[in-house]
């Protein structure tokens, strides 16, 4: 039960056509920078403090379908936690079942950037970014990039299953993947 303005209880079901969606709004935002925070980088070199830092999030706008589950960030998105940042012209946000299913993004390009525990930067973009939480596999698409302290990798896709702990590369029918290392490190 809910209180309108005139301190009555309402049934939650009869206020959803008239109230905000920024508790949803920020929750889903926060799980999404959260996630991808967590995703856009191995746990043994990103910032572990980062994901106790505040989130801030910034887009022209900001749209919540609460039927079909999607929450649409677009024009000029950037979030950022801590030493985290990513930029994207568009996030996608998707639930299934009231769960997380998929996270996505697109630019020109998609871009993040963190610092390791040794303040060393890494990042990566490509044109798409698409997360999937059942298959814990984190792909980046078209112009693909990953760089971190000694190794960038460069191709068409690039995916990183995290259940898995494995990377996968490939170019496009005119291109090759190219994997940089540095000796020492």
């Amino acid at each position: 039960m809910r209180f309108n303005n005139s301190r009555r209880a309402v049934p939650a079901a009869t206020l959803r056509q008239g109230t905000s969606r920024l508790p949803i709004l920020a929750f889903t935002s926060a799980l999404l920078l959260t996630l991808l925070c967590t995703l856009l980088s191995t746990p043994a070199l990103a910032k572990t403090d980062d994901r106790s830092k505040p989130i801030n999030i910034n887009a022209d706008t900001s749209e919540y379908d609460e039927r079909a589950g999607t929450q649409v960030l677009s024009g000029n998105v950037e979030i950022s936690q801590g030493s985290m940042v990513i930029k994207a012209d568009r996030i996608v946000v998707e639930l299934r079942d009231n769960a997380l299913y998929r996270i996505s993004g697109s630019g020109s390009p998609i871009r993040f950037q963190q610092l390791t525990e040794n303040d060393e930067l890494m990042r990566g973009q490509s044109n798409e970014i698409s997360y999937n939480t059942r298959t814990s596999e984190i792909t980046f698409k078209g112009n693909a990039e990953f760089e971190r302290p000694g190794q960038k990798f460069t191709g068409h896709t690039i995916s990183y299953n995290m259940a898995e702990l494995t990377f996968k590369a490939a170019g496009n029918n005119k291109g090759r993947v190219n994997i940089v290392l540095q000796p020492g490190r």
